[in-house]
């Protein structure tokens, strides 16, 4: 019995700790707070809002990257960084990872989505067998031939010596028949070689709409198979728990090489050190993002040990040297066998009778090797609040995207008609950063003491970033108005202050008379003015109510 229990006791260990190695990402509740949690604090005095457009743009031989100033009060207090990139037809963004973990909406085009998450499986193969390219092809061959032709010479002595009374002739035999079956190891090896196929990680779709997480450490990389620019707004938390260095934002490229060269840099920093510290700081934080391929560091002789089976080329071409083309690059030639959703299942369960032969997984590596990296948030039929006359919202959260969970991020996506109303509500538990994909409109943003911080027409391109508590009411233009709203908290709440689920309405009539000095018939009124749940329609005159009544009979 005693035995038993002790069996079953290590296998709980056991378990435990392989879901410590393969759960990296969970939740950090009762772990260490947010980064710099305490000099936060101290930066959230918020004197005023400002909608920004990008402040730096860097570009690259196939598309630009572009930069928001995060040295503003508002992006300090709740710890963004934002970038924009717009990858051109038929380009590639190298694979790359970070150090904060960051959230992805897709604003236009279509492309394919590649991730590699450490200790996940490759379980997907590509749709045609692998062959070397000819130059390849050519230099094994002649290895190949010049070790036969060193082992046929050896033989060859050896053979005069013991049987040199036999002649030539058997000499000559021997010769080519060895000849004969290195031809034949040859021709088969290379046959087993391109019979293996390609294996990689998943790939999958993306197209505008498209929300696409990544924790820190997880390698993605971007490749624009469409017709137009792919365009993509990322929003990165420097303040997350993932983050183990300072609140700057780094990316970590794995091939590739910035445009410009080290010595320009080293020439641009020595003049900002001349300058003020202020832009000092904001270019050596952006050049954190964009700053080299992490391989260059290396030494030849190392990657050569490494990587045996590469040429001296090879190994300079993956230090980047005298790359110039930046980290969006042309590739045209790249043509990918993209599976659809009913693919992916027969992937994983063939990935899975290759490793253990039943069909199954241990459960674990399913749980998080399995996930879902995207949700698309631009379908009306799946919207979380509808109103015909005034817009949608659409939330992604943990709830429908698990990944979330791991990360602590959301995103929402909100449609307005024209001069529709969203709010005044605020955010329970998160900031969020407010990017406006469409049209334009008005937006008042109030803070803690009571007088506003914000008050000004917002249009395409900008960000607005709405810190915790501070309330925000939006008025779409003529021409409507769209925006995506990134935020810091996985499952992030919002209260309405007006509608049928506003915190108003959630108190007593004679309550809301007492608080506002008015009479409990004014109260009545205040608290079920409006019907509608967060997106209100415009204020119609009697005049305009007789016309849509007219125009829809």
């Amino acid at each position: 019995m005693s035995t038993k229990l002790i069996l079953s006791f290590s296998l709980c260990l056991m378990v435990l700790s392989c879901s410590a190695q393969l759960w990296p990402w969970q939740k950090g509740q009762g772990s260490r707070p947010h980064h710099g949690h305490q000099q936060l604090q101290q930066q959230c005095d918020i004197q005023r809002l400002t909608a920004s457009e990008p402040s730096r743009r860097v570009r690259s031989e196939a598309g630009v990257t572009e930069i928001w100033d995060h040295d503003t009060p508002e992006f300090r207090c709740a710890g963004f960084v934002a970038v924009r990139v717009v990858i051109q037809p038929g380009s590639l963004l190298l694979p790359s990872y970070s150090n904060a973990p960051y959230i992805t909406f897709v604003e236009q085009g279509r492309g394919v989505q590649g991730v590699v998450v450490p200790g996940c499986p490759e379980t997907f193969q590509s749709g045609s067998e692998f062959e070397y390219p000819r130059s390849q092809r050519d230099q094994r061959s002649r290895q190949s031939e010049s070790e036969e032709s060193s082992r046929r010479d050896q033989r060859s002595r050896q053979s005069e010596s013991e049987e040199s009374s036999r002649g030539d002739q058997r000499s000559r035999q021997s010769e080519s028949e060895e000849s004969s079956r290195g031809d034949q190891r040859s021709r088969q090896s290379e046959s087993e070689e391109s019979s293996q196929g390609d294996q990689h990680q998943k790939i999958f779709r993306i197209r505008d709409g498209d929300v696409i997480p990544s924790p820190a450490g997880v390698v993605q990389w971007t490749h624009n198979d469409g017709e137009n620019d792919l365009i993509s707004i990322t929003l990165y938390d420097a303040n997350s728990f993932q983050n183990q260095l300072d609140e700057n934002v780094r990316n970590f490229f794995l091939a590739g090489q910035s445009k410009q060269n080290r010595e320009d840099r080293r020439s641009q920093r020595q003049t900002r050190e001349e300058g003020s510290d202020r832009q000092s700081r904001e270019s050596d934080d952006d050049e954190a993002l964009l700053e080299a391929n992490i391989l260059t560091g290396f030494q030849d002789e190392i990657l050569q040990e490494i990587f045996r089976n590469v040429d001296q080329e090879t190994i300079s071409k993956l230090r980047g040297e005298n790359d110039q083309r930046g980290f969006i690059v042309q590739a045209r030639d790249l043509k990918l066998r993209v599976p659809e959703e009913y693919e992916e299942e027969f992937q994983r369960e063939r990935g899975d009778r290759k490793r253990g032969g039943s069909g199954r997984s241990n459960g674990l590596e399913q749980a998080f090797c399995n996930l879902k990296f995207k949700q698309n948030v631009n379908r009306p039929s799946r919207a979380d609040v509808f109103n015909p006359r005034a817009g949608r919202i659409n939330t992604v959260n943990s709830n429908n995207l698990p990944i979330l969970e791991f990360i602590q991020l959301s995103a929402q996506h909100v449609v307005l008609y024209k001069n529709a109303i969203l709010g005044p509500r605020w955010n329970l538990n998160a900031h969020s950063a407010l990017y406006v994909t469409r049209g334009e409109g008005r937006v008042q943003v109030v803070g803690d003491e009571g007088r506003s911080v914000f008050d000004d027409n917002v249009q395409r391109g900008q960000i607005l970033v709405v810190p915790q508590g501070f309330a925000v009411v939006l008025k779409a233009g003529r021409e409507g108005l769209e925006w995506v709203e990134l935020k810091n908290d996985d499952n992030a709440i919002t209260s309405p202050i007006a509608g049928k689920t506003s915190v108003l309405r959630a108190i007593p009539v004679e309550v809301l008379a007492n608080s506002y000095d008015i009479s409990t018939k004014e109260a009545f009124r205040l608290k079920n003015g409006r019907q509608e749940v967060e997106v209100f329609r415009p204020f119609q005159s009697r005049d305009e109510k007789e016309r849509e009544r007219f125009s829809i009979v």
